[in-house]
C-alpha cells in the first residue's frame, strides 16, 4: 500500500514522504502509531506541505549542522573498556554507548543516527558515521582502550610480531636440519664406503668360522725299511 509518512522512520524516509509498504506494516503499524497517514488525494496535499516545512527547517539548521560536523571530527572519541590480555572486550561498545560519550561532550544525538551496525569487541580505532543532518554526516573516530591501560594496541602488535619471528626461525632451522641431512646421504662414495664396510665384515666373519674347523690330515705313504718282517722264509731246494 501507499502511505504518506508524517514522522522520520528509521530506513524508509522522512516527513512527507510517499513510500510503498507491505499492507500489514502500513495498518497494523504506521498509521496505528501517526507515523503515516493512507496516501489519498487530500493526504497527498498534507505530504506536500510536510514537505516544504520539512526543508524549510533543514535550510534554518544546516549552518548548525555543519558546525557539529567539524566539532566532532576534530576530536578522537574515547571509550575506556575492560579487556583481556588478548584485547578483547568483556562485553562490547555498541552505538548506545557512543551517544553516552557524545551528549557527555555537549552532543545530544539520537541512538538510530549513529550508524554503527556491528558491536565492538575489540580494543583499536574506529570510524563511525553519525547522521547529524539529514543533508549532513560526520565521521567519528572512536578510540576503545583498555581502561587499565595496560593492554594497548602497540603491545599486542609487538606480541603478534614477536611469535612470527619465533615460527619464521623455527621454520629455517628445521630446514637447515633437512637439508644437513639430505646433503650427507648425496655424499659421492658414501653408498659404495658402506657397501665395502659391509662386504668386510662378511669376509671377517668368513675368516673366523675357517679358523675354527678341525685341519685335514694328508695320508703318508710307507717307506722302505730293513727290518725283518713276520712272513715265514722259503726252504732251499
Amino acid at each position: 500500500m501507499k502511505i504518506v509518512l508524517k514522522a522520520e522512520v528509521d530506513n524508509l524516509g522522512l516527513p512527507g514522504d510517499v513510500v510503498d509498504v507491505a499492507d500489514g506494516y502500513g495498518r497494523n503499524y504506521l498509521i496505528p502509531r501517526g507515523l503515516a497517514i493512507k496516501a489519498t488525494a487530500g493526504a497527498m496535499k498534507e505530504a506536500a506541505a510536510l514537505t516544504r516545512s520539512r526543508k524549510a527547517r533543514e535550510a534554518k539548521t544546516l549552518g548548525s549542522a555543519e558546525a557539529a560536523k567539524n566539532a566532532l571530527e576534530a576530536r578522537m572519541l574515547r571509550i575506556p573498556v575492560r579487556v583481556d590480555e588478548a584485547g578483547h572486550l568483556y562485553g562490547s561498545v555498541r552505538a548506545e554507548d557512543v551517544r553516552t560519550v557524545l551528549k557527555a561532550r555537549g552532543h545530544d544525538i539520537e541512538r538510530r543516527r549513529i550508524d554503527l551496525k556491528t558491536p565492538i569487541k575489540q580494543i583499536g580505532t574506529y570510524e563511525i558515521e553519525v547522521h547529524v543532518h539529514p543533508q549532513v554526516s560526520a565521521t567519528v573516530q572512536v578510540d576503545v582502550v583498555d581502561q587499565e591501560g595496560v593492554v594497548t594496541v602497540e603491545s599486542l602488535a609487538g606480541a603478534k610480531a614477536d611469535e612470527a619471528r619465533s615460527i619464521e626461525e623455527a621454520a629455517l632451522e628445521a630446514a637447515a636440519e633437512l637439508e644437513s641431512e639430505e646433503a650427507v646421504e648425496g655424499e659421492p662414495g658414501a653408498e659404495a664406503a658402506e657397501a665395502a664396510e659391509g662386504g668386510a665384515t662378511t669376509d671377517e666373519a668368513g675368516d673366523e668360522q675357517t679358523s675354527d674347523e678341525p685341519a685335514a690330515t694328508a695320508p703318508v705313504a710307507p717307506a722302505d725299511s730293513d727290518e725283518p718282517t713276520d712272513q715265514p722264509e722259503e726252504a732251499p731246494a
